[in-house]
């Protein structure tokens, strides 16, 4: 391995811990993993069979479809959702059938377990979770994916929600780029972002002012009067200032559109859309702000109505090699929980992955709260107040 790729793999495991600048994690596969899954994987491997898996709509590129394909025989059916809301509640709507595996965020996990969506997992038919970083595991429980002592999500892979712009119209450099450059005059109807994060975006902006108290934003997950203040707040800022978002996104498709066809340079967006561009060619980087990376863990979950469990099982441990790990990220954007998985991305993901978390970045992601019932509602009805407005 080259200095430079020693060096990004180090940086990539230290983005997921505790994010202290000097160590280096180290994911162990334990001697009862060894002892667990391979005869596990090799039934469910010979089962061939098929899998229904509803997920995100850049989560299934043809090259990982085709190669689990071909490595177990089971055929791979994919169904595309576009939101943690869209997802919730097709799954609600269809009482958790018709799918055996979903994708929801882990901090969505909890709200699907409410409603009866999903169902607890056997940890015995998961080796796959040693060879993970050992910070995505303990997020699980922190973050709402673990009830009563049950697993329900297993982690596949983590980015994050920040700056994105045109380098011919827009500088960004990190250290200096903020959140708040998202409401520069100059920009004015030239600004993509999300309704229903652009408040988060706006809160953590006047955390870094000092205009608001520091920790507010995070204590908004689980204080409902905190959250209904400062998200109202920033709703209320919005709407002053909406001549300077020229358009929504609620997706990875809107996302490319705003900036290749609607005229916008500058935006509040996920990371794997804007590389995907970039490594086709397009004037666009992505950058993490001084206020730090909004962060999220997107698992895997088993669907109360799921029919193919043994199939189910094998995907989850199929994702979790560092060779199929890498090869998500490469085709698109985001990033593995897999330890290992950056041996087998390439040039233009190494590249992007350097140039988004310069510095002290890592250190400064800024990971988002478990959401609960109440504050999705919440959010979603300051969300359609700023949009209507």
């Amino acid at each position: 391995m080259s200095e430079r790729d020693s060096d990004f793999a180090a940086r990539t495991l230290e983005a997921a811990h505790a994010l202290t600048r000097r160590t280096l994690l180290k994911a162990t596969v334990a001697g009862s993993v060894a002892a667990v899954g391979p005869w596990y994987v090799r039934d469910a491997f010979s089962q061939s069979g098929q899998l229904n898996w509803f997920t995100w709509e850049d989560y299934a590129p043809k090259p990982l479809v085709e190669k689990f394909q071909k490595d177990t025989g089971i055929k791979l059916n994919v169904t595309f959702f576009s939101s943690n809301e869209e997802q919730l509640n097709k799954l609600r709507a269809a009482r958790g059938e018709g799918f055996d595996l979903a994708s929801p965020s882990v901090t969505w996990v909890g709200a699907h377990i409410d409603a009866g969506n999903i169902q607890a997992m056997d940890e015995k038919k998961l080796p796959g979770m040693g060879r993970m970083i050992k910070t995505f595991v303990n997020k699980i429980g922190e973050l709402g994916g673990r009830r009563d002592g049950k697993l329900y999500c297993v982690p596949t892979d983590w980015g994050s929600e920040a700056l994105s712009f045109n380098t011919k119209t827009v500088n960004l450099e990190y250290g200096k780029a903020s959140f708040g450059d998202l409401w520069d005059p100059r920009w004015q109807g030239k600004m993509t972002c999300r309704p229903r994060s652009i408040m988060l975006g706006i809160g953590m902006w006047w955390e870094g002012k000092g205009e608001i108290p520091a920790g507010t934003m995070q204590k908004c997950y689980h204080d409902q009067p905190t959250m209904e203040k400062y998200y109202g707040m920033a709703m209320e800022f919005a709407i002053k200032n909406k001549k300077q978002i020229g358009k929504w996104w609620t997706s990875t498709a809107e996302t490319q559109a705003a900036f290749l066809q609607e005229g916008c340079v500058i935006g509040m967006t996920w990371d794997g859309p804007i590389n995907t561009m970039r490594n086709e060619g397009h004037p666009v980087k992505y950058l993490a702000p001084k206020e730090g990376a909004l962060t999220w863990v997107d698992t895997v979950a088993l669907t109360r109505g799921a029919k193919n469990l043994d199939q189910a099982y094998a995907f989850i441990d199929w994702m979790l090699r560092s060779e199929h790990g890498g090869l998500f990220a490469v085709h698109t954007g985001y990033n593995s929980v897999v330890a290992g998985a950056e041996k087998f991305t390439n040039a233009n993901y190494q590249r992007n992955f350097e140039e988004t978390y310069p510095g002290d970045a890592l250190q400064r992601l800024w990971f988002q709260g478990e959401e609960k019932p109440w504050f999705i509602a919440k959010r979603q009805e300051f969300a359609t107040k700023l949009q209507a407005a």
